[in-house]
């Protein structure tokens, strides 16, 4: 009996140091590095670099699909964040209409895995008097609505 035990613990042993030594990284795969951040939504990421019209009257996000369907329509909210001075937010103000959807602006139409710029009207009179431009986009999962029939598929460019 102890006969068999140590021979079970000599060949587990040697099967944990010759996996290790033999397991080769070279054909693993590295990530795709990202050149901006996205906050991850579920169904959708937003990136943090957001562009605000010198008018205020609308925000411009990039919204990264990342469900299986094509995006037909998107109701968020758009905050304004008030912070300390240690950069604590203090205070979130909603600063648009969460009715009124956004629009697609590049990108249409909003495939699975594509990043598209969609713009959120603001509220004027509201984020003029706002000092600081640091925003945040709320999007919940009953606010994406997705095309009834999906668009064909890109098409390959010839090399």
């Amino acid at each position: 009996m102890v006969f068999w035990m140590k021979i079970n613990f000599e060949f587990f042993f040697l099967t944990i140091i010759l996996s290790l030594t033999f397991t080769n990284n070279v054909f693993s795969q590295a990530p795709a590095v990202e050149e901006e951040e996205f906050n991850n939504l579920g169904y959708i990421a937003y990136s943090n670099n957001y562009k605000v019209a010198p008018e205020f009257d609308h925000i411009t996000f990039r919204i990264r699909n990342q469900s299986t369907l094509s995006i037909d329509k998107i109701y968020g909210w758009v905050y304004h964040i008030s912070e300390d001075e240690e950069g604590n937010p203090l205070v979130l103000s909603l600063v648009n209409n969460p009715h009124r959807g956004g629009v697609i602006t590049k990108g249409n139409p909003h495939r699975p895995g594509d990043i598209a710029d969609w713009r959120f009207p603001l509220y004027k009179a509201l984020t003029a008097k706002k000092v600081g431009d640091k925003y945040t986009l709320r999007i919940s999962q009953k606010g994406l609505f997705f095309k009834k029939v999906e668009p064909p598929p890109k098409k390959k460019v010839q090399d």
